[in-house]
């Protein structure tokens, strides 16, 4: 049974979150919420702290498409603020979310069981047959092309370059650029297996999406 404190901040989330148009909604936030409590009953780890994690990690950069680390930091002690979390709480749920971040070239495997499970959630959603709509309406959200055949995938991609040229690709080659990047370094053996079956899928998406694109499935 989730604590009371963990039920508050679902509820203060899903407020915050209502109508969130770019796929990093209530429901993406509730997805990985309960995909952290799975993999923490399998692989261990403070639950309440996943939980919270899991919950706010994603208000400290919503809306941004150029993400700015203190502001986000600041914004998100914030609303921890607002719910009454303890300081030594607050610092560890910071460091979790922060840790488990994805960035690129630069992402680097999290420290803490807790940092492990939260970047195996989050990234999960990424992947599958929500991750493919979650990339298209993030993509269109802010005005990125579903697909241009002359704009190549990048290859290599900074901390920055990930967080602050989002736009400067297509959705189609986002899928390539960070889902499938993301599943090839998941954390637990549990979001791998789970993470193996939506990439199949994803992978006959992705040659039907060609087909159809090129006219040859007529």
């Amino acid at each position: 049974m989730s604590s009371a404190l963990v039920q508050k901040t679902a509820e203060y989330v899903k407020l915050k979150l209502h109508h969130e148009p770019s796929g990093h909604d209530w429901y993406h936030v509730r997805r990985v919420w309960q995909m952290s409590r799975l993999l923490q009953k399998e692989e261990g780890g403070d639950l309440e702290l996943v939980e919270l994690s899991a919950l706010l990690h994603n208000l400290r950069e919503h809306g941004n498409t150029a993400f700015y680390e203190e502001k986000g930091s600041l914004a998100l002690f914030g609303m921890m603020d607002v719910l009454g979390i303890e300081e030594e709480l607050k610092q560890k749920i910071l460091h979790v979310v922060e840790d488990g971040k994805y960035q690129g070239d630069d992402t680097k495997k999290p420290m803490t069981i807790e940092g492990m499970i939260l970047q195996d959630a989050n990234w999960l959603d990424a992947l599958g047959a929500v991750g493919i709509a979650r990339a298209f309406a993030s993509g269109g959200f802010i005005g990125r092309p579903i697909y241009d055949p002359d704009i190549k995938v990048r290859k290599r991609m900074n901390k920055q370059l990930y967080q602050q040229k989002k736009k400067d690709t297509t959705s189609f080659n986002y899928l390539y650029e960070k889902a499938f990047r993301v599943a090839e370094i998941l954390n637990t053996t549990t979001a791998k297996r789970i993470g193996a079956t939506r990439i199949a899928f994803m992978k006959n998406f992705i040659e039907e999406f060609v087909k159809e694109w090129e006219e040859k499935d007529q």
